[in-house]
Order: C-alpha cells, then sequence, then structure tokens
C-alpha cells in the first residue's frame, strides 16, 4: 500500500476516543440486554455495546461493528478492531517520567 492509501485509511483519532470512552464508562451499564442491544452470549450490555469476562481480558464488541479487547494486564492495553480491518493498539509503555521517552517533549 502506497503513502496516499495509507493517508487515506488513517484511523481518525475521535473514532479511537470514542471506542476508549465506552470502555472506560461503560454508558448505562446494565447485566441484561435491552430491545435493540447486541445479540450474543455477553457479560454485559451498555449503550453502544456489549461485552463478555474471559480469563486475563474484556472483549468489547460495538454496535459499528468494532470490536476491542482490553487485556488484564498491569499496564494499559487495548486492542481496537475497526470495521474496515484497520487494528490500533493502545498500550502503557512506562510507569513513571522517562525521560528517554519523552525526550521529544522535553527538549
Amino acid at each position: 500500500m502506497d503513502f496516499e492509501e495509507q493517508l487515506k485509511r488513517r484511523v481518525d483519532e475521535g473514532t479511537v476516543a470514542r471506542l476508549l470512552l465506552g470502555i472506560a464508562t461503560t454508558p448505562n451499564r446494565r447485566e441484561q440486554p435491552n430491545s435493540g442491544d447486541l445479540s450474543g452470549h455477553f457479560d454485559f450490555w451498555f449503550d453502544g455495546g456489549a461485552a463478555r469476562v474471559v480469563t486475563g481480558r474484556t472483549e468489547y464488541e460495538f454496535e459499528d461493528g468494532a470490536r476491542a479487547i482490553r487485556h488484564g494486564v498491569p499496564g494499559l492495553s487495548v486492542d481496537i478492531q475497526l470495521p474496515n480491518g484497520c487494528a490500533v493498539k493502545v498500550s502503557q509503555v512506562t510507569w513513571e517520567l522517562d525521560k528517554t521517552f519523552m525526550k521529544p517533549w522535553l527538549g
């Protein structure tokens, strides 16, 4: 895939933020589905999606077809798959100020 095609398929930050917000807040979380909720074997539902808890992770499915896995490791680790096939990984890489990692911002 050439550079121009990669730019066209770049994942929008707003899309990732919306999914992360859904994971973080699970708005109107419920233990039983409401009419119109996603169908399937889930442990809980929330506005915009549903989730199942599996040993070591929570798997999310969203109404727009996106999916995500929040891994149960000490640091933040979320894998997101978008309906168009693009994937995003959000992961914590330090547990304190790492001046080597932060060098572009610290000068």
